[in-house]
């Protein structure tokens, strides 16, 4: 007697390119997002370089089709393990340990938080005087300042989560060590950050 065998669905056929387009695809979106995100408020004060702000928006258009397709051409029968698939787990932002999670949100919030606390004058004018208040040089400069608080972070953060997600994969069983090596990866940000910042000055 042959055994019947279930006809692979669509996704199961189509799920290995997908999961190699967004292996490609989400850091070259992601780079493109991030190096290109002070267009996005020049976008409302007519200074936006046209070229780029099209990449811009392009990229932050594709990063969430990607990400969707990727979470489901994981969930397939025939999804890989191993090293492929500790990699596709950081990109779909999957089984992250909670420390992983936790940098994650520090870095994208404390940054701008901080800012922004330097900053108290900027949203309550905005909130006041609407789009008016993109007549002021001030006004723009900070708005290009809040964007860079978020962008500079995540050029030094990104590749130390990715580092941090993976020694939580290769090291399953110790489960305080990711966490141990948190002021490794917010000092390490840190570091990116004003060396970024000191380069711009010269």
């Amino acid at each position: 007697m042959h055994t019947a065998h279930a006809e692979p669905s669509l996704l199961d056929r189509a799920s290995p390119a997908i999961r190699l387009l967004a292996l490609v695809g989400m850091p070259l979106a992601g780079a493109a997002a991030i190096l290109g995100g002070l267009q996005i408020p020049r976008l409302f004060y007519g200074e936006a370089n046209p070229f780029i702000a099209a990449a811009e928006i392009a990229s932050l258009a594709a990063l969430p089709v990607l990400w969707l397709s990727l979470r489901a051409a994981l969930r397939v029968r025939s999804a890989p393990s191993g090293f492929y698939r500790d990699v596709l787990d950081f990109l779909a932002l999957a089984q992250w340990h909670p420390a992983v999670k936790f940098a994650l949100a520090v870095v994208l919030v404390f940054p701008p938080a901080l800012y922004l606390h330097g900053q108290f004058w900027l949203l309550p004018i905005i909130w006041i005087r609407g789009r008016a208040a993109l007549a002021s040089g001030d006004v723009r400069n900070a708005l290009d300042g809040l964007v860079a608080s978020f962008q500079r972070p995540l050029i030094g953060g990104v590749p130390l989560l990715f580092t941090l997600h993976m020694l939580s994969r290769w090291q399953p069983k110790r489960r305080l060590l990711p966490w141990l090596l948190l002021p490794i990866v917010f000092i390490g940000t840190a570091m990116v950050d004003i060396f970024i910042v000191v380069s711009r000055m010269h």
